[in-house]
């Protein structure tokens, strides 16, 4: 297993497998690149995975832009559980799920995460620029139907926005048997400048302090050492996830992944664009991943 310089160990890689999206949600990060056509091919996928299994990465995490853009994503997910026999699962908006939840898991995936921002069809819009909020809700539906589980649904709150659907979100996921990812609006050391940060950034602590009567227990997400609640609803209870990365040591501290960008270059840091390191058409790709292993250092600290 490889090791930075702070300890901490790789076992998991986040696959951008594209840099396009057909919502254009405001705050969306890009998973720290810039919108473009390139993608690596199911081939170079899987080679990279190859490699990063002999190192001891056994979780992958395919992200986008919007990956089911991508028609051959059941082959690159074929193509990478023949070396990993752990977690794989996928983020995506569910506007394409539907019709592929089946075909996902029987290729190979385990689990889900579904972007839902708002369960009201006018806020939906205004956030992502869809019309789709009821393609989100069928893709859910089909994604708990082909066991794809957990379904973990990612909320970002957004100040003045959509907090006021903080327990509508509980309750919906509690009646869909999912978790509920309450995700804080992320951004680096410039962007907590911005107009749009300083307006819709949302202290998640307010809502640890609105559930604490509700709580019936605490466990630890081991990525990012993220809180996890179960709370009780009354007449439900609900799994909910707090992903706290703004100006967190901790977070960062646990951080165990190495990202991949669709451009095929190792990213140490969603917020570290100077720490870059092609492999596309090298050959040496175990050494360069070393390298980027041995540059990655905690954002916030």
């Amino acid at each position: 297993m490889l090791f930075d310089n702070y300890g901490r160990p790789l076992n998991s890689l986040r696959i951008q497998v594209n840099a396009v999206c057909n919502f254009k949600c405001f705050f969306c990060h890009m998973e720290g690149t810039e919108e473009n056509a390139e993608h690596l091919s199911p081939e170079e996928i899987e080679e990279v995975v190859r490699i990063a299994s002999l190192k001891g990465v056994n979780r992958i995490k395919f992200t986008g832009g919007e990956p089911l853009i991508r028609r051959d994503l059941e082959e690159i997910i074929t193509r990478t559980r023949k070396h990993i026999k752990g977690d794989i699962s996928l983020t995506t908006n569910g506007f394409f799920l539907e019709s592929r939840a089946k075909s996902l898991k029987e290729a190979g995936l385990d689990r889900i995460n579904i972007s839902l921002h708002s369960l009201h069809k006018n806020r939906f819009r205004i956030i992502t620029g869809n019309e789709g909020i009821s393609s989100v809700e069928k893709g859910i539906d089909a994604a708990l139907e082909a066991g794809l589980k957990p379904v973990k649904i990612n909320f970002v709150v957004l100040n003045g926005l959509n907090t006021d659907e903080i327990d509508e979100m509980m309750m919906f996921a509690a009646e869909k048997g999912a978790i509920l990812q309450f995700i804080e609006y992320e951004t680096d050391r410039n962007g907590e400048n911005t107009e749009d940060f300083r307006r819709y950034h949302y202290d998640l602590r307010n809502i640890e302090k609105r559930l604490k009567d509700k709580i019936v227990g605490v466990s630890y997400n081991s990525l990012h050492h993220r809180k996890k609640y179960r709370v009780n609803l009354g007449s439900r209870e609900v799994e909910v996830e707090l992903v706290m990365p703004m100006r967190n040591p901790d977070f960062c501290n646990n951080c165990t992944r190495l990202r991949v960008t669709s451009k095929g270059q190792f990213q140490t840091c969603l917020n570290r664009k100077d720490q870059v390191f092609s492999f596309r058409g090298e050959k040496n790709i175990e050494k360069i991943m070393e390298e980027a292993v041995k540059a990655r250092e905690p954002y916030w600290r």
